[in-house]
């Protein structure tokens, strides 16, 4: 059934739909000129979860703001997304995230409500843009997504069994410290005896235009997570980083880039590698797709 958004506000008619609070998720990109950009609709069930839809692609801002601009965009929805997969939507993680007013919203379910709101709140669309030399940009969340999603088509329910998408606590049992980690990967298996072998990895990305979003990436979400899982369990554990390079080209990833990047990674693995002369079992790896990310990760799981 495809109704008209405004049909689902102030609506009463059926006590049966599923009814909440909505609002749009907005970039300022001046908050001087106050140019805003619907990029986002979230909608607030009655349990106070949140749902929501976030502009996919950001090729409609490379048309404004060039690539550079819109890789930018693209780091800064991403954080966006991070907070609202976790239920976070009361505050926003930058001055040029903006959100609306609340408005109420009723429907039969919460994806024709998302789509309706969606459909007709954000309409950011390049008409320009250049098909044929798309660039191999992918940043770490949509990477994730990708590479499990490929995994699965693979190996029917290997993606259940090892995937974690959302951070966890992993604990010392000799004196009960925890810590928050994000690893998506993990496996549990019982060896030959009750020893318990256990695989910890992570996927990040290093195509970020950006210094700053590129160190991000493969420093904190990528080193200082596997530095920590390795550091509170010991040096019984299997840890793996798949790093996401992508090839070069002659628009984006130029060669210069490319240099860039190979830079960051030397001096971020450095500790990683040192931690391996000293006795931790971390595998550090390099791919140049999201299917090779894919078969890396089989590899360390098998």
């Amino acid at each position: 059934m495809n109704t008209s958004w405004l049909s689902l506000l102030n609506s009463s008619e059926n006590s049966d739909l599923i009814s909440g609070n909505w609002f749009t998720v907005r970039f300022m990109p001046d908050r001087i000129s106050g140019e805003i950009f619907n990029v986002g609709v979230v909608f607030v069930d009655k349990n106070s979860k949140c749902h929501y839809r976030i502009l996919e692609t950001t090729d409609a801002f490379q048309c404004l703001f060039g690539i550079s601009g819109a890789a930018n965009i693209k780091f800064l929805l991403d954080i966006v997304d991070e907070m609202f997969a976790n239920n976070n939507y009361t505050i926003t993680p930058s001055p040029h995230i903006i959100y609306s007013s609340y408005q109420t919203a009723r429907g039969e379910s919460i994806d024709e409500i998302l789509d309706d709101l969606y459909g007709s709140m954000v309409s950011l669309i390049c008409r320009n843009e250049k098909k044929s030399k798309k660039s191999q940009a992918l940043g770490t969340t949509d990477l994730r997504k990708k590479v499990f999603n490929q995994i699965e088509s693979r190996r029917k329910g290997m993606k259940d069994k090892i995937y974690n998408p959302e951070p966890f606590l992993i604990t010392n049992n000799s004196n009960e410290k925890g810590m928050l980690v994000d690893m998506p990967i993990s496996k549990y298996s019982l060896g030959d005896s009750s020893t318990r072998a256990e695989y910890y990895g992570t996927i990040i990305s290093a195509a970020y235009l950006d210094d700053i979003h590129r160190r991000y990436n493969i420093d904190y979400v990528g080193c200082t997570n596997v530095t920590n899982c390795c550091e509170i369990l010991g040096k019984a554990i299997k840890a793996s980083i798949i790093i996401y390079v992508p090839p070069v080209d002659e628009i984006v990833f130029t060669e210069a880039v490319q240099i860039n990047i190979r830079n960051e990674l030397d001096k971020c693995l450095y500790s990683l590698e040192k931690m391996n002369k000293d006795g931790y079992d971390i595998d550090i790896q390099i791919a140049h797709s999201s299917e090779e990310c894919g078969t890396k990760v089989l590899e360390f799981v098998d």
